[in-house]
This record gives structure tokens, C-alpha cells and sequence, in this order.
């Protein structure tokens, strides 16, 4: 009998991964934030109510390990990118700051160009890969401030996302369900043809500089 390989291809995994990660997965970190402000700010819970909190954030630790390994079993090559982001990159970035509700920390972010130069497509993958390194910032870096810089032109579309937290060795290996948002990055900027690269060092900030080509064949999609 005739063997027949039923393995799901790699490409299709790459991208499931980077889904689950980036939608399902910020969604919880973001549910993680809102319970952790709700605890800051709240006044006057009864010992059952922090309880019950208490017992939220169990369920969604839990949901969001269960995440991760489903991102590391997942992980492969570079696949097709997500979904394009209709609205203004500009827009889209200050929602998702808006939501992220960086308290202490002072986000100064810029976006340079027009719009209409950037394919939809590229334009959604480009904002999926900067929210992430923002996330990453305002949740992990521990610093008082970040900086965005996005440059839009009619052939390449250029970011930084630089912050002045404590750091990490970018050349130690990365630990396996700890760097999917990483790789995620990396990835969804290779499939595009561009590049991005993390730079990082301890007590010296998080760098995140990202390099997506605008090709002839982008702009009629």
C-alpha cells in the first residue's frame, strides 16, 4: 500500500501558529492587563470578590499556556500573511495603545507617509508585527518610555519600535513557548522579503527594526 502523508504543511502551520499567537494571544495578555489594573485601582472587594479575580487569572494563565504550546507545536517556515488592516496604520496603533493603557509609561509614536502608498496587505502585516513589539515593550521591557517611528514611502515601508527598559541578551538562544512573539516577527516580515531584527542588550533598552519592500507586483493586489 502506497504511503500517503497526511502531515499538515508546514506553511499552513507557520501561519496558524503566528494567528494564534497574535490574535488569540495578545487578546489574552490583554485581558491579563485590564484584571491586573482592575486589582490596582479597585477599592472596597471583599475577600470573595478577589477571590473570584483571583480565580480569573487562573483560567487565563492557564488559556494562555495552553496557547503557547499549541504556537510551539505549531511553529515552521514562514507561511501567507493574515488578513489585511483597512484602517490608517496611524489609527489602528493609537487603538491598540489605547486599550494597552500604558500607565507610567510614555509612548511617543509617529507615522510618516501616506497611506494609499502601502498595499492593504502589507499594511495589515506591518501593523500586526509593530503592535507586537509594542506589546512586548509596555508588557516585559519595564521602562518609562518606548518610541515608534513609522516611515511610509511608495517603495518600502520602514519602523522602529525602540525602548529604554532592562534588556535581554538578544544572542542567548531563546527559550522554547518564550519567543513565539519573536518569531512571529521575523517571520511575517521574511515572507514580505524584508527583515526584522531585535537588538537588545541587558540594562541598555529593546530595539525592534523592521524593513518591508514595496515591490510592483505589491501595489496591483
Amino acid at each position: 500500500m502506497a504511503h500517503i502523508d497526511t502531515a499538515p504543511d508546514a506553511a499552513v502551520c507557520g501561519r496558524l501558529a503566528r494567528e494564534v499567537h497574535d490574535r488569540i494571544g495578545t487578546g489574552l495578555a490583554l485581558a491579563l492587563r485590564r484584571l491586573d489594573l482592575l486589582e490596582l485601582t479597585a477599592t472596597g472587594l471583599t475577600p470573595a470578590e478577589r477571590a473570584r479575580l483571583a480565580d480569573a487569572r487562573a483560567a487565563l494563565l492557564d488559556t494562555l499556556g495552553v496557547a503557547r504550546e499549541v504556537v510551539s507545536s505549531l511553529r515552521g517556515p514562514a507561511a501567507a500573511p493574515a488578513a489585511p488592516v483597512r484602517a490608517s496604520l496611524e489609527g489602528e496603533l493609537r487603538g491598540f495603545l489605547r486599550s494597552m493603557e500604558p500607565l507610567g509609561v510614555q509612548v511617543r509614536l509617529r507615522v510618516d507617509g501616506d497611506d494609499s502608498w502601502v498595499p492593504p496587505l502589507i499594511a495589515g502585516e506591518v501593523f500586526v508585527v509593530v503592535r507586537e513589539a509594542l506589546r512586548n515593550a509596555l508588557a516585559h521591557a519595564g521602562g518609562r518610555r518606548v518610541t515608534v517611528r513609522v516611515c511610509l514611502a511608495p517603495h518600502e515601508v520602514h519602523a522602529v519600535v525602540a525602548d529604554d527598559g532592562v534588556g535581554f541578551d538578544a544572542s542567548a538562544p531563546r527559550a522554547p513557548g518564550r519567543a513565539n512573539g519573536l518569531l512571529g516577527m521575523e517571520e511575517r516580515a521574511r515572507a514580505l522579503d524584508g527583515t526584522a531584527t531585535v537588538t537588545s542588550a541587558p540594562g541598555r533598552g529593546t530595539t525592534v527594526t523592521v524593513w518591508i519592500p514595496i515591490k510592483g507586483d505589491d501595489i496591483d493586489d
